[in-house]
């Protein structure tokens, strides 16, 4: 894999794992669960911006001011892949040391109803879907989803 492809996927984990932490640990205890979530799914967005930055990098610096939109897909491609895995590693970290105060804080701002629907929910739920590796690839798969967004409307907003 070409080196800018890693140093803008990696640059975006970083800028995304970052920004989830002072969420998690600022605006979701202050605000609650939906301020949070909004937060985080801007977070994922902002971070992402890593894509066209190093499409418009080996545009301008190393093409000749020249790229197709398979070029740019693909190396938009690549950039999301690696921030993808680097929150998968971050959602495995997360869950195993932060999962059970995260369940808490979730059903500490339902009220009773809402708490006995989402345990309802919850036992209904196969056993895998609370494990610390589902919640690794659910953030694996957001993060991807979401690049895929921006890498497509990158691609061809950048094409020369």
């Amino acid at each position: 894999m070409k080196y800018y492809i890693i140093r803008y996927g990696l640059i975006g984990a970083a800028a995304m794992i970052v920004l989830a932490l002072i969420n998690w640990f600022t605006i979701a205890r202050i605000f609650g669960p939906g301020p949070s979530q909004a937060l985080g799914f801007t977070t994922i967005a902002l971070s992402l911006l890593c894509i066209p930055l190093g499409v418009k990098y080996f545009r301008d610096k190393l093409n000749n001011g020249q790229v197709s939109f398979a070029e740019a897909f693909k190396i938009g491609t690549g950039i999301t892949l690696v921030t993808s895995l680097v929150m998968f590693f971050y959602g495995l970290l997360f869950w195993t040391l932060q999962g059970e105060e995260m369940r808490q804080w979730q059903f500490a701002n339902m009220s009773e109803a809402e708490l006995q629907q989402a345990q309802a929910q919850l036992a209904e739920m196969p056993e895998y879907m609370s494990a610390v590796w589902f919640q690794g690839v659910i953030m694996f798969m957001m993060v991807f989803l979401i690049g895929l967004i921006i890498n497509t409307t990158s691609a061809l907003v950048l094409k020369r």
